[in-house]
């Protein structure tokens, strides 16, 4: 069975994997832009410094005591900018060994139920337009099209 819950200094090693993984298999794929060595140079330093922020919600995915997925998020206050406050799902990935049994689904609902009990009047999270798969997940957790970014490469 798996398990989603808040992560601990514990999970980091696991994380960070989770992390790297998420970059090779779709940003790696999907943007060549994209650093995929970014997790290995930075990954530990910055999911560290997530763990101790108390405006972040990192949760880990786990099966036979093992990170076999994560969920990162961020508050984002109320600003000169902004009138409402807002949560961003800034990293998501589950193992593909473990797909398909609602590990996705539960760490999105973590992240609702967090970021609604902190007053977040949007959540937001940004993925790419060719991962339908994804795109469908959030999709069924009730996030819409709001903006899209458009490139010129």
């Amino acid at each position: 069975m798996t398990t989603v819950r808040t992560a601990t200094a514990g999970d980091l090693d696991g994380l960070v994997a989770s992390c790297a993984a998420l970059f090779a298999e779709d940003a790696g794929q999907r943007d060549h832009l994209r650093n995929t060595a970014w997790p290995a140079t930075y990954g530990d330093s910055w999911c560290a410094g997530l763990l101790a922020d108390p405006a972040a919600l990192v949760l880990v995915a786990t099966k036979d005591d093992s990170v076999a997925g994560h969920l990162i998020g961020n508050l984002l206050p109320v600003s000169e900018m902004w009138t409402a406050p807002r949560a961003e799902l800034v990293s998501m990935y589950v193992r593909p060994e473990v797909r398909g049994g609602g590990v996705a689904g539960r760490l999105i609902d973590g992240f609702v139920g967090w970021a609604r009990e902190r007053g977040a009047a949007r959540l937001e999270v940004n993925a790419y337009a060719t991962n339908e798969t994804a795109l469908r997940v959030y999709e069924r957790h009730g996030f819409r099209p709001h903006s899209v970014l458009l490139t010129t490469d």
